[in-house]
């Protein structure tokens, strides 16, 4: 489904991005990258990926169904997604990240840097050290 995308076709480095639902439960992703690209009628898309530790994913799923998107992809260039379009792994073993891939289910919401750090500095990280998940990804 074509979107409004404020962006040339091209691959993006996420600095930081998170999976939140709506009372402020987040889970890490890692390694993210944005990639907007036309399809064959020339209507740009969005769609990316990313690691996230399968059982912090499922821990935060338990209680909440609905999942938001926070992405920084560098000052002045924040966004919220609201409910994605998310595919994953579906490996629950605590040690095990993988890919996510994500696409908009609706349009890119930008964020001011201020109102970004707002939002991040009010989540409640779930954490591979809470019991959840294995190692961090990467480290």
């Amino acid at each position: 489904m074509p979107h409004r995308v404020p962006f040339k076709e091209g691959a993006y480095i996420i600095d930081q991005a998170y999976l939140v639902t709506p009372r402020n439960r987040s889970v890490p992703l890692t390694e993210g990258v944005l990639e907007v690209y036309k399809d064959p009628a020339g209507e740009k898309h969005v769609r990316g990926r990313a690691f996230v530790n399968n059982a912090l994913m499922v821990a935060l799923l338990e209680d909440e169904e609905s999942l938001d998107l926070l992405m920084d992809l560098g000052p002045g260039f924040r966004y919220r997604l609201h409910q994605p379009i998310l595919q994953a792994g579906k490996v629950f073993e605590p040690h095990t990240w993988s890919i996510v891939h994500f696409a908009p289910s609706q349009d890119l919401v930008p964020l001011t840097d201020g109102d970004y750090e707002k939002i991040t500095a009010g989540l409640a990280v779930l954490r591979p050290s809470d019991g959840h998940g294995g190692d961090s990804h990467g480290d």
